[in-house]
Order: C-alpha cells, then sequence, then structure tokens
C-alpha cells in the first residue's frame, strides 16, 4: 500500500486496471466499467483531489484499493521525487509495456 501525490503513479495504476478518473459527491474515485460516478478528466481529477488536500492510497496489485486520504497521509515520502530524466525514463518505459510501480 502506497499513499501518494504522484500523478503518474495514479495514471499507471488506473490504466494497469481499467479505470477511469470520476467524482463521486465531489470526491475524486477511480471509477470501473459500469461505476455510476460521474466520470471527468484528469485535470479535474486532479484539481479536486489537490484543491480538497488529498492523496491517493493504493496497492499497486489491488484495482479496488484507490481511496482519496488526506495528503497529511502522504508524509515526506511524495518529498523525495524523481528527478526529471528518471520520471522521462519512468514514462518511456511505461509505454513500452515495462512499467513496473516504484521503478
Amino acid at each position: 500500500m502506497i499513499t501518494t501525490i504522484d500523478r503518474g503513479d495514479v495514471i499507471h495504476f488506473a490504466g494497469r486496471h481499467h479505470l477511469s478518473p470520476a467524482l463521486r459527491d465531489g470526491v475524486p474515485v477511480l471509477a470501473g466499467h459500469g461505476d455510476p460516478a460521474g466520470r471527468c478528466g484528469w485535470a479535474t481529477f486532479f484539481a479536486e483531489l489537490g484543491g480538497r488536500g488529498l492523496a491517493a492510497r493504493l496497492d499497486p496489485e489491488d484495482g479496488g484499493s484507490f481511496a482519496a486520504v488526506p495528503r497529511t497521509e502522504a508524509g515526506a515520502a511524495h518529498a523525495a521525487r524523481r528527478p526529471p530524466v528518471a520520471e522521462a525514463r519512468r514514462f518511456v518505459e511505461a509505454l513500452r509495456g515495462r512499467f513496473s510501480p516504484g521503478g
């Protein structure tokens, strides 16, 4: 289980588990096929997440694990950002289908 504000982590998690950004009663959620939550774009999803002071808690292996939690629960983990080159490499690996969470 990780708690993060890293957009890449959230988007990769959603893609891996076939989930879409949505809002349920104004709270960001990741919705699966047939979920009645109101779909929205990633910009709206992250604007609401940040605007409400929330972070994403998820288990990379469990598609149903996403929860929006207080950003303070992300602790110092989100402060240890990857250098831009590492982020670019991570993105390219994801495009090539070789993404590994936390990698």
